[in-house]
């Protein structure tokens, strides 16, 4: 039997100076994908307007594949899913959109201990892990924003959104990641 081609739509910038968070992705899902691994296009910025590029470019694509599918941060509670679905015209392609809740920050400040080790003490003698505000992880408002407020003083400076993104999603624990965020958990069952 022929294996299925999927292309996967990632809320991200694609390959910058920076680092490329597709290689990023790519190591976090083989750890539950191996030989299963979808195309991963990155979706890029936002156009004039405010809307997502990454939306539209799934929406409008014209690439031959067996399925299309949608990974978006949510920037919003969990709550709003539905709401978010409406507003971007996504109501009839629910089964193949996925989001990061609030935001792929979420996933880290979800795995303190990568964080500890990859940000080390702070100037202060504390882990990053100590300074996570105490609160469910999906519930945090602008995830990217603590993350970046926690790591200032460390030694390898404060969260670069797509520099340190790439080396986080490699260090992510996928298992934990699908116990953790019931979108992810739907992803890679979608995926397999």
């Amino acid at each position: 039997m022929e294996a299925k081609k999927v292309i996967l739509f990632v809320e991200g910038e694609p390959n910058s100076p920076n680092g490329d968070l597709r290689q990023g992705f790519s190591k976090l899902l083989v750890q539950k994908l191996k030989g299963k691994m979808p195309k991963i296009i990155m979706g890029g910025g936002y156009l004039q307007g405010g809307k997502s590029q990454t939306i539209h470019k799934f929406k409008t694509n014209k690439l031959e594949a067996d399925m299309f599918l949608l990974l978006i941060d949510l920037d919003k509670p969990e709550s709003e899913v539905s709401k978010d679905l409406e507003e971007n015209s996504l109501t009839d392609k629910k089964d193949n959109v996925f989001y990061m809740i609030q935001e792929m920050e979420s996933w880290f400040l979800s795995q303190a201990d990568i964080l500890d080790t990859f940000y080390g003490i702070d100037g202060f003698g504390k882990k990053v892990s100590e300074k996570i505000v105490k609160k469910r992880i999906t519930d945090i408002a602008n995830s990217d924003e603590e993350l970046i407020k926690i790591t200032k003083n460390t030694k390898r400076g404060q969260y670069h959104k797509i520099r340190h993104a790439v080396e986080l999603l490699k260090l992510l624990d996928a298992t934990k990641l699908e116990n953790d965020f019931t979108d992810f958990k739907r992803l890679i069952e979608k995926l397999k």
